[in-house]
């Protein structure tokens, strides 16, 4: 296997919560020298602001302009990290009430074009891997590799429980469960880029697998297509 791929090629990943893109993703990325796109982060990141501002800015009912206005900046290397003016909001947008918000206000025009914008602009020169949930179908529906992550209900609910566990957020995880079926069926549902398996994207189910075992299959694949 050769130790990079010869060109900056566009990846993207994506999948419904829980399915282990994010920390595949981020192997991916690690492997190839890449950066890691985070895309997730940048919803929750303007849900978070949405949340925490809307109380005491009076322009905030008109999304154009709460967005026009929003002092939010995102970085991203081996990891996401997001600012709201100088904060440091990485760990507070991984709350499930701030994910259940990312996907209500992901329904709004307005907050997908403001955030395809920065992802088009973000992976425009190659040499990155993206992960989210329309990247392969609406972002860039021209990656040179797609690949779409799912696992069964449960086995979702029970990597998210522990990912949250983690991070000292603590919920059943029968709620985790509830909450994740909600999300499938708004993101799935939602009339602007739904969530759906983007054309000739390589479907892997993870149920099964732990992360290594996914990385090492997109990897074969990415350096296959090389050869």
């Amino acid at each position: 296997m050769a130790e990079k791929p010869n060109k900056n090629l566009i990846i993207t990943i994506d999948g419904p919560s829980g399915a282990g893109k994010s920390t595949v993703a981020r192997m991916v990325a690690l492997a190839l020298g890449y950066r890691y796109i985070d895309t997730g982060a940048m919803y929750r990141g303007v849900a978070y602001a949405y949340k925490i501002l809307c109380d005491v800015r009076k322009d905030s009912d008109n999304m154009e302009q709460f967005l026009r206005n929003l002092p939010i900046r995102f970085e991203f290397e081996n990891e996401a990290r997001v600012f709201l003016e100088v904060e440091d909001i990485s760990e507070k947008i991984r709350d499930p009430e701030i994910s259940l918000l990312a996907s209500k206000l992901s329904q709004e025009r307005s907050v997908r074009e403001y955030l395809t914008v920065l992802q088009k602009e973000a992976g425009k020169n190659g040499g990155v891997v993206l992960e989210g949930r329309d990247m392969g179908s609406v972002v860039f529906p021209d990656a040179h590799l797609k690949f779409y992550l799912d696992a069964n209900q449960d086995e979702r609910a029970k990597r998210r429980h522990l990912e949250l566990s983690s991070k000292g957020i603590q919920s059943l995880q029968s709620v985790v469960k509830d909450e994740m079926q909600k999300r499938d069926k708004d993101d799935s549902e939602r009339k602007i880029a739904p969530l759906v398996i983007p054309e000739h994207a390589i479907y892997i189910d993870t149920s099964e697998l732990d992360a290594r075992g996914v990385v090492d299959s997109i990897l074969n694949v990415i350096f296959e297509s090389e050869e």
